[in-house]
C-alpha cells in the first residue's frame, strides 16, 4: 500500500487547482519571511542604519516651503 496518487493539473477542478497555489503563496511568503529575519541579524548594525538612511531617502522629501 502506496500513498495515494495526486491528481494531475488538468484532473483538478478549478477550485482545487487555487487552494494549491494558495497553499503554496502561503508557504512561499513564510520561507521570505523567515529569510529576511535571518539576513537582518546577520547584518551589522551600521548595515542596518545605512538601509534605514536609504528607504527614508527613497521616500521623498517634502519640499513646501510655503507659511
Amino acid at each position: 500500500m502506496g500513498r495515494k496518487r495526486k491528481k494531475t493539473w488538468e484532473e483538478m477542478t478549478e477550485l482545487e487547482r487555487l487552494q494549491e497555489e494558495n497553499e503554496r503563496l502561503r508557504t512561499e511568503v513564510a520561507y521570505l519571511k523567515k529569510v529576511k529575519r535571518v539576513r537582518g541579524k546577520e547584518r551589522s548594525p551600521r548595515a542596518r542604519k545605512a538601509e534605514t538612511v536609504r528607504e527614508r531617502v527613497a521616500g521623498g522629501f517634502r519640499l513646501d516651503f510655503s507659511s
